[in-house]
């Protein structure tokens, strides 16, 4: 073999030789960094939040006291506890008889006082005549004069008193705003009331109110979602949208708490008061636990490690697992924001 032809075959062979040796290298390293990549992987503890959930009650969106405004025998009583008020409104009707009598009496007057102007004025107006042709005395027209403005003062009074009687005449019939409730009702027929007695209690629950008190916190959590508020009623299982409807601008000096009310007025549910009602807030764990991947967590013994970039492991308390699997850990050295290897 010549010279050339040998060195020929010693180059291939060099090539062959140095690409098997790279080959080997890539191998050999790639592990390495792979396991290094996976040692660098890194995730920011984030803040763990907890869900509380606060107890309210409905009641009426309005409840007033109904009372009488005249002294009489009750004589109806067209609703009961749990009816709904009449279109016209009337909830109970007392003895009109001797308010009826007055204002026959007053009529009567007046015709008699209409019959009277009407004499006076003539008279006034004839001696007004013969006055002028001095066939009668001054005296005798004013005398005339004075009958008939006497007689047209007691046709006002007489005529006021009536709309005055008309108006109580009217008030005999105790009303009620029409679509209320009677929560409570206190009187009977038969029974004798007086001006100012309570005779019955009325709440209108075409929709409802739902008061809470917040704390600041919980107060604010509920302004920044109060777009997509809702309620559970557990006795009923449904959840149901409801609405910010009133604020309390103080609060409680005892409870430092806000005072709220939810207003429902859609939802398939019981319009009526006494339902309990469910809020459910997510709130920041006031004990400063962080969510972390349950893969960054390392067992030793009996205790828990989360371990930093630099390969310092740190002590935590695991605490539970939320909904997304995630662990909720707690440790005086942890907080949220800071880096951890995912997979130490």
């Amino acid at each position: 073999m010549s010279g050339k032809k040998m060195m020929g075959v010693l180059h291939r062979i060099f090539k062959i030789s140095f690409l098997l040796m790279l080959i080997g290298m890539v191998q050999f390293i790639m592990p390495i960094s792979q396991s290094f990549a996976s040692k660098a992987s890194t995730f920011k503890a984030e803040p763990a939040s907890r869900i509380i959930s606060l107890t309210g009650f409905t009641r009426p969106r309005i409840s007033m006291t109904l009372v009488s405004e005249e002294s009489a025998m009750c004589k109806k009583v067209f609703a009961d506890v749990g009816d709904t008020i009449a279109e016209n409104g009337h909830f109970a009707e007392l003895d009109p008889t001797f308010i009826k009598l007055e204002i026959a009496q007053l009529k009567a007057d007046i015709d008699r006082l209409r019959s009277d102007v009407t004499y006076y004025k003539k008279e006034a107006d004839r001696y007004g005549k013969l006055v002028n042709k001095n066939t009668a005395a001054q005296s005798e027209l004013d005398l005339h004069i004075r009958n008939l403005d006497s007689a047209r003062s007691r046709l006002r009074s007489n005529q006021l008193k009536l709309k005055i009687n008309e108006e109580h005449l009217r008030r005999y019939t105790v009303n009620a705003p029409s679509g209320w409730k009677v929560i409570k009702r206190y009187i009977e027929p038969g029974e004798w009331v007086n001006h100012g007695e309570k005779v019955a209690e009325l709440g209108n629950f075409k929709s409802l109110l739902v008061p809470y008190a917040l704390t600041i916190q919980q107060f604010k959590e509920v302004y920044l979602s109060k777009d997509k508020l809702t309620l559970h009623l557990p006795d009923i299982d449904k959840t149901i949208p409801v609405k910010l409807e009133r604020v309390s601008p103080d609060f409680d000096p005892e409870t430092r708490k806000i005072s709220v009310d939810f207003e429902i007025s859609t939802g398939d549910i019981p319009y009526r008061g006494g339902l309990r009602t469910v809020l459910e807030l997510n709130m920041p764990d006031p004990g400063g636990a962080v969510i972390v991947p349950a893969s960054a967590v390392v067992k030793a013994y009996d205790d828990n490690f989360i371990v930093r970039p630099d390969g310092v492991r740190v002590k935590v308390l695991v605490l539970g697992k939320n909904k997304n699997g995630m662990l909720r850990v707690s440790s005086r050295a942890v907080k949220a924001g800071e880096e951890f290897l995912l997979k130490p």
